[in-house]
């Protein structure tokens, strides 16, 4: 059995039940990377101090965030249809390039508010260090 990767994720935007399910996915993905990525910049980064509370902190933030997105699911259906639809995927959507955006600091590809988020310069100097070792 041949499983073609298009197909399958195209049955995921068949109708707007699974492109809700679909885009909030891709929130939750999206949500894990940006924290792994600040909670690696604080723990591994020199520059940076590490503080579990305020990584509890963002995790809390995160999940508060992703409840009010599930909420307003069954708010969507209270205006009418188009509209209601509409509105959703404006917030999903924003919600999830506002994560990416905040992925994209970490890496130094985007401006954001993190002034001081150095973790491309921390993965570079791994690397750069690694590589002085092998030869």
């Amino acid at each position: 059995m041949q499983l073609d990767m298009f197909s399958w994720l195209q049955a995921w935007l068949e109708n707007d039940n699974s492109k809700v399910v679909y885009l909030l996915a891709l929130i939750l993905i999206a949500n894990i990377i940006d924290f792994l990525l600040g909670w690696l910049n604080a723990k591994f980064n020199s520059k940076v101090k590490f503080s579990s509370s305020k990584a509890i902190y963002g995790i809390a933030r995160k999940l508060v965030l992703f409840i009010l997105l599930v909420f307003f699911i069954p708010v969507s259906l209270l205006v009418p249809y188009p509209i209601g639809i509409g509105a959703l995927y404006v917030l999903f959507l924003g919600y999830l390039l506002s994560e990416i955006n905040s992925i994209l600091s970490h890496l130094k590809m985007s401006d954001d508010d993190k002034s001081v988020d150095k973790f491309a310069d921390f993965i570079q100097k791994i690397f750069s260090s690694n590589k002085g070792e092998g030869n």
